[in-house]
């Protein structure tokens, strides 16, 4: 049993052998942090343990920490097996004062980084949109690292939150005439495999880029992105480049479409929101199943607060009316030991990378699959 104290002398000693790992020469302190340790799987008995131990010694976060969102553990029975810990997880993290929003998408409200901010964040979409969207500075962090910067206030200064590491390598043209930003996400990031990329002009929205930067993150490990003229970084390809490009490549329509499942129909059920959807997304989607009823099952999966705020809406009894269920599990979790040998359409990258099972489809291939456009 480590002595009073000890739990975080320990976090602080991981982050010091993380940072000289890398090269790092100092700590710094960080604005926030984002853990990725919201599942109380079987499997993550030292994380329950290390939790534990930094509660039975009064550990409180020293920044503001948010955090990833819950595994579906009502949904089945099979659910309630495999995240057998979760309760014991979350009073866990309660103790600790960690912001209970359980969300992907943590900058959508709860965790909100501005330009130049440090920060020791793990959710690899997460990373992605603060380092590319917000000009923030994080590292890909893992699993109980995001802890120890949480507990400790500090993180090693290397990576992403240098300069010099932040310029672009990879110039990406686009020859697209119907935009897919998840579908463009996933091909970009195979392509750049932990490159900084760089996409010319495309004037992409917020919810784009979540989606966007969410699925690079996925298929190509991706913490940074640029877009010229759009993400703060990048208000020109001089500004961005330190000089030409490593190399320049064109994603092309049919980049795009080759993603595509050729029979939607053929799925069992069909998800969208991975990184959870915002209330943007969910009021965008919602009049397509007004007056219509879905012939399989269909998820929403929003973000906590997002929920909430579409509950009052018109929109939001259309989708309920049509049969679709409004959740926030995180899909992955939720779908990742299901009965059966289910086909899973989404038009999130992220999904149809990690999840066993699953076909990419764009937001029409979905709609029609589930059977509200023909």
């Amino acid at each position: 049993m480590l002595e009073k104290g000890g739990a975080e002398a320990l976090a602080l000693k991981t982050l010091v052998a993380y940072g000289e790992a890398f090269g790092a020469m100092r700590l710094v302190p960080v604005h926030s942090a984002h853990l990725a340790g919201s599942f109380g799987i079987l499997a993550f008995s030292t994380y329950l343990k290390i939790l534990d131990q930094l509660v039975a010694e009064g550990s409180r976060v020293k920044v503001k920490t948010t955090l990833n969102p819950r595994p579906g553990y009502e949904q089945n029975l099979i659910n309630r097996i495999t995240f057998k810990n979760q309760k014991r997880l979350e009073k866990n993290l309660s103790a600790l004062g960690v912001t209970p929003n359980f969300s992907c998408v943590c900058y959508e409200g709860a965790n909100v980084p501005g330009p130049g901010d440090r920060l020791g964040w793990a959710e690899s979409s997460a990373v992605q949109y603060a380092n590319s969207v917000l000009g923030a500075r994080t590292n890909r962090n893992s699993l109980v690292i995001d802890l120890c910067s949480a507990v400790t206030g500090l993180t090693p200064e290397f990576g992403y939150l240098l300069d010099e590491n932040r310029r672009g390598r990879l110039l990406v043209k686009l020859a697209v005439d119907r935009m897919d930003p998840s579908a463009l996400g996933f091909i970009i990031g195979k392509r750049a495999v932990g490159r900084v990329p760089v996409l010319e002009h495309c004037d992409f929205s917020k919810v784009d880029l979540k989606n966007l930067g969410g699925s690079m993150a996925s298929s190509g490990a991706v913490a940074l992105f640029h877009v010229e003229g759009v993400t703060p970084e990048a208000p020109d390809m001089k500004t961005v480049f330190d000089g030409e490009p490593e190399e320049t490549i064109t994603i092309t329509q049919k980049d795009l479409d080759d993603l595509r499942f050729d029979k939607p129909e053929s799925a069992d059920m069909v998800v969208f929101g991975c990184p959870q959807m915002t209330l943007d997304e969910a009021l965008e989607l919602a009049p397509h199943f007004e007056g219509r009823r879905v012939q399989k099952p269909t998820w929403f999966c929003m973000v906590p607060a997002a929920r909430e705020k579409f509950k009052g809406s018109k929109e939001h009894d259309a989708v309920r009316a049509a049969g679709v269920e409004i959740n926030c599990w995180c899909p992955l979790a939720a779908l990742s030991v299901r009965l059966g040998r289910k086909t899973v359409l989404t038009n999130s990258g992220k999904l149809y990378y990690y999840l066993h099972g699953t076909e990419y489809g764009n937001r029409q291939d979905c709609l029609r699959a589930c059977g509200v456009t023909p």
